[in-house]
């Protein structure tokens, strides 16, 4: 595998950005500390020097059009579920693509692309997946990590060994590039988009969430509903109120409510 091991740096995402033009695909680049580590919605991403994996892969997927660019995202997030299932840990995503343990974030994940013509020509994955962390900033509202998780999982008290980041990262990419590898001309990978609806946080269960600004045009408004899956083609959450309405969600125009 191309990994790029850094002991520091502004962001990974940057770093594939500034070597796009010249990377080969599935390039990655990994570092022990991010000075500039970005999330989704314009957050930072924090996570304490060497205790986990910050790591971003440039993906070339020739010939995707970017009606279908909602693949890599799927890819990813089912790989990294797939990867923490031989650790012996249950996982769901989060739509879009975080990952849960419970109610727990374990794994962020920010994907940008750019675009030639009606096609993806670059798309670079920056993922931050919580692994020998245990204490985190009272900030964040709901962390947890591969070891408190396994702590939970296997026996119930904080004694499982540190994992070695240089060790299981190449075991995680496996399982995404394995995904990758299936991927045909159209963006279809065979049973992908079965698997990642089946894999879907609260898939089924009423739960509470809100509508955003961007839906309501003002403050948030709170409804109950329960997840359906997503919708082929948009990318976009389908959730059933108590009304029995479906309603069709882009990303930032809900929340969900832990």
């Amino acid at each position: 595998m191309n990994i790029h091991w850094l002991k520091m740096t502004d962001s990974t995402n940057l770093d594939a950005w500034r070597n796009k033009d010249a990377a080969e695909d599935k390039t990655v680049w990994c570092a022990e500390y991010q000075t500039a580590g970005r999330g989704q919605r314009g957050n930072r991403w924090e996570s304490r020097q060497g205790e986990n994996l910050m790591f971003s892969i440039l993906f070339r997927p020739r010939g995707l059009r970017a009606a279908g660019q909602f693949v890599i995202s799927q890819i990813c997030s089912v790989g990294i579920v797939r990867y923490l299932a031989e650790l012996g840990l249950d996982a769901r995503i989060k739509w879009p693509n975080d990952i849960y343990i419970g109610d727990r974030k374990i794994c962020g994940m920010l994907i940008e692309n750019t675009l030639k013509d009606d096609t993806l020509a670059v798309s670079i994955a920056g993922i931050g997946l919580n692994v020998n962390q245990r204490v985190f900033p009272p900030e964040l509202p709901n962390p947890t990590s591969v070891l408190l998780a396994l702590d939970n999982a296997v026996t119930g008290l904080e004694g499982t060994p540190g994992l070695s980041p240089e060790e299981e990262l190449p075991r995680l990419l496996h399982r995404i590039f394995e995904l990758y590898g299936q991927m045909d001309a159209d963006g279809h990978v065979p049973g992908l988009e079965e698997e990642y609806s089946r894999l879907l946080y609260r898939k089924g269960i009423p739960a509470e969430f809100e509508e955003t600004e961007y839906v309501t045009g003002g403050g948030l408004r709170r409804f109950r509903g329960r997840i359906l899956g997503v919708e082929k083609g948009t990318a976009r959450l389908l959730v059933e109120k108590e009304d029995g309405q479906v309603a069709k969600y882009y990303f930032k125009e809900i929340r969900f409510v832990l």
